[in-house]
Parts: C-alpha cells; structure tokens; sequence
C-alpha cells in the first residue's frame, strides 16, 4: 500500500525549506514525512495535530519543530515527496517505452495503467486530496496547476510515439486528443465528482483510459494488445464482470464517415 513506501526526501526550493548538507537530518526529515503521511491519509490534514505525528514517531515536539516549523510545512513537504515520487516514476516510464519495442511498448502502457489505478484507488479511498481541497485551498491549487502540467507532457509523449510505432491512427489531432483526456482528469478525478459516482479511482481511471484509448489505435494496435491482457482496455463494471475491450473500439473505417 502506498502509506508503506518510505520517502527519501530532497529539500525544495519551491517550499522555501532552508538546505540542509547533512545525511542525519535529511534522513531525519524524510522520516518525518513518511509518518506525517501515513497520519493524513488516514484522518485528512486538517484532523493530526503535531503533537500526533511527534507522538507516531516517539519523538518531543521540541525535536519535531526544530525541523518542521508547522504544520503547512510538514504538508507541504509531504505533497513535494509525494509530487517527486510520481515525477521519477513517470521519468522511468518514458525511458522504458523509447526503448521498446511495439509489444513492449503496449505492455508498459498496460502495467502503468494497472499501478496508476492502484494507486488512485488507495489515494481516493483516503480522505486526504478531500481535506486538502476543503482546507487548504492554496495547496489544492499547486496540486492540480503540478498535476497538470506532469499529464501534458507524459500523455503527448505517449501520443507521438504510438503514433510513430503505427499503434495509434495518424490522422487524428493528438492535442485535441491530450486536451480531452485532461479534462477528464480534471473535471471527473474530483472529489466531489468521485463521491456522486460511488466507483473507485481506480475503476474510473480504467473506464477513462478505455472510452478514450478504445477509439485511437489502429488494428495493428489492437492486434498486440490481444497478445497480452491490456489492463486498461479491460473495464470493470462496477469491481465484478468485465466489459472486453472491444465494446469501445472505433473502427478505423467508420471514424472516416
């Protein structure tokens, strides 16, 4: 689960941190953060007081604010490790998918999509990006303005080289396609859109990719993605039976007429 992963924090000049040199307090810190972490996803931000966090980690409050001067901090901190933690996998992806070949290149897609779901499911399942909108408004704004930003470039890029590998259709304009998969995220992967729909993050995320990928590829695409179980052109209905990712194809012919 996420709140098991253990965050090596770097400081940032964005958050204003002083930089510190020293080993002992870097790991100290990053400490810190996982604990936090682990109090604001399961209570929300606005719920753990510092004596709280001070107390998980067995440690005074002296001790915890001389490294954190407040709470905003601490949150901060968490949100850029959490930010950095995303930012390195995604830089990894892309590395992988420029050296693949087709049926690689479809199976990292695949994988990703699995371990994206996952992961917003544990995320929207906490009450941790809910509080953060309602509480701290400032932060909620950075992270969508970051989140943003990460999803342009990671989705054109995937755009161009499916398009260069003969997997997605050449004739369809990809910003477009890029600025409508944005929109999704924006406006559907909202806590209070996600609560009217009473699915998981993780089941919307794969219907998302499905509607959306579904009408893009071409046949040689859909003829590798048979090869393997395209996690997000498989959708769930509901976390019970599935739907086969033919049902929200677009054939190539008919998207001409």
């Amino acid at each position: 689960m996420l709140r098991n992963i253990i965050v090596i924090w770097k400081p940032d000049k964005r958050f204003k941190f002083p930089l510190y040199n020293d080993k002992v307090e870097i790991e100290v810190k990053s400490k810190i953060i996982t604990a936090s972490r682990d109090l604001f996803f399961e209570f929300g931000p606005s719920r753990v007081k510092m004596e709280e966090i001070a107390e998980k980690l067995a440690m005074s409050k002296k001790t915890l604010y001389k490294h954190f001067t407040s709470k905003d901090e601490v949150l901060s901190a968490v949100l850029d490790a959490s930010h950095c933690e995303i930012e390195g996998l995604m830089q990894n992806f892309k590395l992988s998918l420029t050296a693949a070949n087709d049926q690689d290149f479809l199976g990292n897609l695949s994988e990703a999509g699995k371990q994206m779901a996952e992961r917003l499911t544990i995320v929207w399942q906490s009450p941790f990006l809910k509080d953060i909108q309602r509480s701290y408004p400032e932060y909620w704004l950075a992270f969508t303005k970051r989140r943003r930003a990460g999803i342009l470039s990671m989705f054109e890029m995937i755009c161009e080289e499916g398009k260069r590998r003969g997997i997605l259709r050449t004739e369809l304009h990809y910003h477009l396609f890029t600025m409508m998969y944005l929109a999704c995220i924006e406006n559907i992967m909202h806590p209070t859109v996600m609560n009217d729909l009473q699915l998981s993050g993780g089941t919307v995320f794969q219907q998302m990719m499905a509607i959306l990928f579904g009408g893009v590829m071409t046949d040689k695409g859909r003829e590798i993605s048979q090869q393997f179980e395209h996690y997000w052109l498989t959708v769930p209905q509901n976390g019970n039976g599935t739907i086969s990712h033919t049902t929200t194809h677009v054939s190539n012919e008919n998207s001409h007429n």
